[in-house]
C-alpha cells in the first residue's frame, strides 16, 4: 500500500501478482507457468 500511496498522483498502475509465487519468495526459482498465471491474474491494489 506504501508504493500505491506514493505513486497515486502518477498515471501508473499497481498491482499484486496472484497465487502460486509465495510471498518473499524468488522468482527465479519460479517456473514460467506458474509465473505466467499469477501475472496474467494480478489484482489492483486499490
Amino acid at each position: 500500500l506504501y508504493v500505491a500511496d506514493a505513486l497515486s498522483s502518477l498515471p501508473v498502475r499497481v498491482s499484486r501478482i496472484a497465487a502460486g509465487v509465495p510471498h518473499g519468495g524468488e522468482l527465479e526459482f519460479t517456473d514460467q507457468v506458474t509465473l505466467g498465471r499469477a501475472l496474467e491474474e494480478r489484482r489492483a491494489v486499490r
